[in-house]
């Protein structure tokens, strides 16, 4: 009879056995076709004479008998190639990753080997598949399109990375590459040291994780400059205090060292592939073992390294499995860990570490987590390993959550009558309640959590009237296809008016040419109003790759990544979004407002409670969390405000709110508008920004010590100059239809007089102070001339354009306007434009917006305008078309 510490080994290696695998790290399969030759699984060397050696080595010799073992053919190399070429590459794919059991990929396809195949032709055998974008390599256009970055520069100049690198000096870096001539490498310490502060920033930023080469791996490589220790100036920076980053190939030879790292700094997690299955069978647990030595065991996770065959996701997965249970099963015999956590180590080990990690809870595959614990739990009751679980689930941190169809069993089943399914390698993918096997394509578009799947991507733009388009595709066309190559569509959409489908005269745009809108898949996410379908950002490309000069978002990521170039600053923004909640007038045409309350009336909140709340949400669930709402004047108005954000993030959120607000009052009968002003003797609606310059994690708006003035730093100041002066000509961006003009208008908190002042709410540019902070301490500035119609990314990159030319000339705030502008005498400040045809003036003049923005941009968004003004100027009734625009 077995004693109770065989039974704990044996549980320890049941859960290694068959946990469903999350692959943190891999590369494409290459064709069958491909000129790579098959010794390349087996081993990291290159080359003829380096591979001749390969068949000598104890890995090899190990895994053709496993292959052998799979294939049902001779332990030989020649019988082993003869069955792929019989077979083909579908054949010997479905026996690896089916034998593999991995739930989820991430891919680098930044690897470049002959004849790659795409991440869509991954989903057909793995349920989850996603892209790890190795940043040195991989062209910007898909920087988006992510889970995770990754860093090669091990390889390039060694992990000695400078966190303090200027711009400059990667400038001379990378003209220095470009004289070596064609192709260019990046090479330059100070070039790939900048890329990769850079990319660690947004990674931190967007709360990414970014993978980075440690240790051994291709010839290519300076092995000392590997080491992991290398790190610590940059794991040290206070800038990169958030960060999160993987250390790749267990760092091997320095696992040591690594495992020390993820001891005792909070950002750096392990990753043990290529170590597993590349090294002799001591090697490996060796390996293995010392990374445990010091690291939490929820910060180790596993990945296959897999590349090119399908073999070599078969063979890491398999010695994976085999290793951790003898490392764990040493640890538990050891009296390191008791039996649960050593459970809970393999299942977080081998799946629930990345799951978490990598938050790819919803992105496809089975489930939203591993259901391995539970499963084995019944597994081992019904092959008599005992009565006592194998994991009790109080106690450890690693419990996983169950789809729908495996918390219960039908009526009239019992464990025994699934027992066959509970053992089958692929069990996890078995759905209990039908005993059907559930395909995996359809598996990754289902949702277990709304049982709802997922049919359509929207993929949404805001063009150059400001109106929101989109256009939908099917799930499965869309992670096929359009997600790696985009979707066309016709040049004309960025010059199409608020009155007609067709390009603006003189735009410069016409139905002939397409572009690609390219999705930013960090922005996908399910609509909770109408959970078939999810939505996503797009990018406009004139191909894959290339960013369209009449982009909207990449016209305002390219003046963002200016300011921080140039300046090392940040610009956050935060909206006020007003907007008109309507109703149809009974026995009229005509929309009439909800309520016809006074500002901030508990009363006209009262009667809307279950409207706005069921907008914020929703909004909650899209990730917008709302700071604050409340009744606006009568006519159906309200406010809701949002944090401040990065530019870029800021515009997207603003335009998921309008496109939510929109939606949820539709599903309730009403009419949601964003338009300036409805009603000729009600308020207008606005959408005032609120901006904030920022340095790192300091907001240096804010004044302190020689250079400050009216509570604002020096840079501030300038920027603030600089927006001011050119705010006329922003008004074009920001204040975009004929009608923005009727809500313009002096004594209606709107800005109508060119000038700032300090919380004077007749002022365009108002300060504000910080809550707890010094009265003349200013935390953020708000523009208060920008409106619903407007492309929010083209409105904030027409301010940071305008700021910049400020902080460039040093330009100088005048004095503060402190009373109402309206009652100084004619003449004393500046007017604004009141009409549209002024504001497109000042916009033709403005020779700083038009090269900051971009000639054929500022051409065509001047085109729209004009073409607005002449249609509507003798227009009756023009807001009753553009309500149902805006």
């Amino acid at each position: 009879m077995a004693t109770e510490r065989e039974k704990d080994h044996e549980r320890i290696r049941a859960v290694c056995a068959q946990v469903p695998l999350i692959d943190a790290h891999a590369h494409n399969v290459v064709a069958m076709d491909s000129t790579l030759p098959f010794l390349q699984c087996f081993s990291e060397a290159r080359g003829h004479e380096a591979l001749s050696s390969v068949p000598h080595s104890l890995s090899f010799q190990r895994s053709l008998k496993d292959l052998a073992e799979l294939y049902s053919c001779e332990p030989t190399l020649v019988a082993i190639e003869h069955y792929r070429k019989t077979e083909g590459l579908a054949a010997i794919s479905e026996k690896c990753f089916d034998a593999a059991n991995i739930e989820f990929v991430l891919l680098d396809d930044g690897l470049t080997m002959d004849k790659m195949v795409s991440l869509g032709w991954h989903r057909k055998y793995i349920p989850g598949v996603h892209r790890v974008l190795r940043i040195e390599t991989v062209a910007e256009a898909i920087l988006n399109q992510v889970v995770a970055f990754k860093s090669i520069a091990a390889y390039r100049s060694g992990l000695r990375i400078n966190p303090y690198v200027s711009a400059q000096e990667s400038e001379n870096g990378l003209f220095d590459n470009l004289r070596a001539g064609s192709p260019v490498r990046v090479s330059n310490k100070a070039l790939i040291d900048f890329i990769f502060t850079r990319a660690l920033e947004v990674a931190t930023t967007r709360d990414v994780p970014l993978q980075i080469h440690t240790g051994f791996g291709d010839k290519d490589l300076q092995l000392e400059l590997a080491n992991p220790l290398h790190l610590r100036a940059v794991l040290e920076c206070p800038h990169y205090a958030n960060a999160r980053v993987v250390l790749l190939h267990g760092s091997y030879p320095f696992m040591r060292e690594a495992s020390y790292l993820a001891s005792v700094y909070p950002q750096v997690h392990l990753d043990f592939g290529l170590v597993v299955p590349k090294l002799s069978v001591r090697g490996m647990r060796c390996a293995v073992s010392d990374l445990m030595d010091l690291a939490p065991v929820n910060k180790i996770m596993f990945s296959t390294d897999g590349y090119a065959f399908p073999e070599t996701f078969f063979l890491g997965a398999k010695w994976s499995r085999e290793i951790l249970a003898r490392v764990l099963i040493e640890a538990y015999d050891n009296g390191d860990m008791p039996i649960n956590e050593a459970l809970a180590a393999a299942d977080g080990i081998l799946g629930r570490n990345a799951l978490d990690f990598y938050k790819l809870e919803g992105k496809g595959g089975f489930s939203a987590s591993t259901d391995s614990l539970s499963k084995l739990n019944q597994q081992a009751t019904l092959q008599g390993l005992g009565s006592a679980s194998l994991v009790s689930m109080e106690r450890t941190p690693f419990a996983p959550r169950l789809p729908p169809s495996l918390r219960t069993l039908p009526q009239g089943k019992s464990m025994k009558d699934s027992q066959s399914l509970l053992a089958s390698p692929r069990a996890l993918k078995v759905d209990v309640l039908d005993e059907k096997v559930i395909d995996p394509v359809a598996v990754e578009e289902k949702d277990v959590h709304e049982g709802v799947a997922v049919k359509h991507v929207r993929l949404l733009f805001s063009d150059g009237s400001g109106q929101r388009r989109c256009r939908v595709v099917p799930v499965k066309r869309y992670e096929g296809v359009v997600m790696d190559h985009g979707l066309g569509i016709t040049q004309a959409c960025m010059a199409m008016t608020s009155f007609s489908d067709t390009p603006a005269p003189n735009s410069g745009l016409s139905a002939i040419g397409e572009i690609r809108l390219m999705p930013d898949i960090s922005t996908r996410r399910r609509l909770p109003w109408f959970p078939e379908h999810e939505i996503a950002l797009v990018d406009m490309h004139s191909k894959p790759g290339v960013a369209w000069q009449y982009c909207p978002r990449s016209t305002l990521r390219s003046v963002t990544q200016t300011l921080e170039k140039e300046f090392g600053l940040t610009l956050r923004a935060g909206f006020e979004s007003e907007f008109y909640l309507l109703k149809r007038a009974e026995g009229e045409k005509k929309w009439q407002g909800v309520d016809a309350t006074p500002y901030c009336s508990s009363a006209g909140f009262n009667a809307a409670s279950p409207i706005l709340s069921e907008i914020t949400s929703t909004l909650s669930a899209l990730g917008i969390q709302i700071e604050q709402m409340h009744c606006e004047s009568g006519g159906g108005q309200f406010e809701l405000a949002v944090g401040h954000f990065p530019c870029l993030e800021a515009a997207d959120k603003l335009l998921l709110l309008r496109e939510t607000v929109s939606a949820i009052a539709d599903k309730n009968g009403l009419r949601a508008s964003f338009l300036p002003k409805y009603f000729p003797k009600g308020a207008g609606v606005g959408s005032h920004v609120h901006l904030s310059i920022w340095q790192g994690d300091q907001n240096v708006l804010m004044g302190k010590g020689s250079g400050s003035k009216h509570g604002m730093s020096k840079q501030g100041q300038e920027f603030m100059a600089g927006v001011l002066d050119h705010l006329s000509a922003i008004f074009a961006m920001t204040c975009t239809i004929p009608n923005s003009y009727s809500r313009i208008q002096p004594n209606t908190w709107s800005g109508a007089f060119k000038c700032w002042g300090r919380d004077n709410r007749e002022a365009p540019l108002r300060t504000a102070s910080p809550p707890g902070c010094d009265a003349d301490m200013v935390s953020n500035f708000e523009l208060k001339s920008f409106d619903g119609c407007a492309n929010p990314h083209l409105g904030l990159a027409a301010i940071i354009a305008a700021g910049m030319d400020g902080l460039r000339k040093h330009h100088q705030l005048p004095e503060p306007t402190e009373v109402n502008p309206a009652e100084l005498e004619d003449g004393k400040i500046e007017a604004l434009p009141s009409s549209l045809v002024q504001a497109v003036e000042a916009l033709e003049g403005d020779s700083v917006l038009r090269e900051v923005l971009g000639e054929p941009l500022v051409k065509a968004v001047i085109a729209i305008r004009k073409a607005e003004v002449e249609y509507y100027k003798d227009k009756v009734d023009a807001e009753e078309m553009l309500v149902e625009r805006y």
